[in-house]
């Protein structure tokens, strides 16, 4: 196990894949404030009913790794007095119990590859953490870095996925000698067969003819024939619109004019 698989490894113990990440915050390669000394991971706990923490981790995948941090611990030293928990993670056998310093915690990756979650071998020391402006300041630039470099990854994930449906669209337009174009014809058809609710090879026309039947001329023709026939309708359906409003009118006045009848008889 190299150390990227190592971090997407320990990533995915504290981040359920698909899950809502609003529980932690994961930052990679915090540099320690006013010090220098790089954390590899830093998991700042945000889950009230569980406690918040400032948990570091330092990731290690070689034995020779381990040995050289043991001889100049200074990433632990700087980062010390600023975690809630200081963690060593690796691969079984890297790292032996027994040499752990006090207080630092063991954990290693899960024995199958069908588990997500981390076994802890050693638990660090729960501490209080010291909270400085350095610190905040530190932990709010490095979490803005990474929240951009999250979005542009997405965005570059979402041209790659529409290049590639682009690109596999073409591809089967290609081996199929159908161009982009007429796919998309072809879809609009399959549409139209949709709301007609009949297939247009075998729909009907008014005088008993198929489609399969007709010529390309007299498709035509009967399209023009049934366009002039909605216009016939909307106009019909105008003209009585408009006979009714003059019956009306004319009611209005009949009506009218025997009340001054009426009043002449009188």
């Amino acid at each position: 196990m190299n150390t990227t698989t190592l971090y997407d490894a320990l990533e995915r113990h504290y981040r359920k894949p698909g899950a809502a990440r609003d529980g932690e915050i994961l930052l990679r390669e915090v540099e320690a404030p006013g010090t220098g000394g790089r954390a590899d991971l830093v998991r700042i706990g945000l889950w009230p009913s569980r406690g918040y923490s400032l948990d570091v981790h330092e990731l290690k995948t070689q034995r020779s790794d381990w040995l050289r941090e043991l001889d100049n611990p200074g990433k632990a030293d700087a980062w010390w007095p600023y975690c809630t928990g200081f963690w060593i993670v690796a691969p079984a056998g890297i790292v032996h119990k027994n040499e752990l310093p006090t207080g630092w915690g063991l954990m290693e990756p899960p024995a199958s590859a069908n588990r997500r979650r981390f076994r802890t071998i050693v638990d660090a020391e729960v501490k209080t953490a010291q909270l400085t402006m350095d610190l905040l300041a530190t932990l709010v630039r490095r979490t803005d870095n990474t929240r951009l470099a999250e979005m542009d990854k997405m965005r570059e994930e979402h041209r790659a996925a529409l290049y590639k449906a682009r690109t596999e669209a073409q591809q089967n337009a290609t081996q199929t000698g159908l161009s982009e174009r007429m796919r998309r014809r072809l879809n609009l058809l399959d549409e139209l067969e949709k709301l007609l609710g009949a297939k247009l090879d075998g729909f009907t026309w008014g005088d008993g003819t198929t489609l399969d039947q007709m010529t390309p001329h007299e498709l035509a023709a009967a399209l023009a024939d049934c366009g002039d026939h909605i216009r016939l309708q909307q106009r019909q359906a105008r003209v009585e619109e408009l006979m009714g409003r003059l019956s009306y009118a004319a009611q209005s006045v009949l009506t009218e004019m025997r009340k001054v009848g009426n009043s002449h008889d009188r």
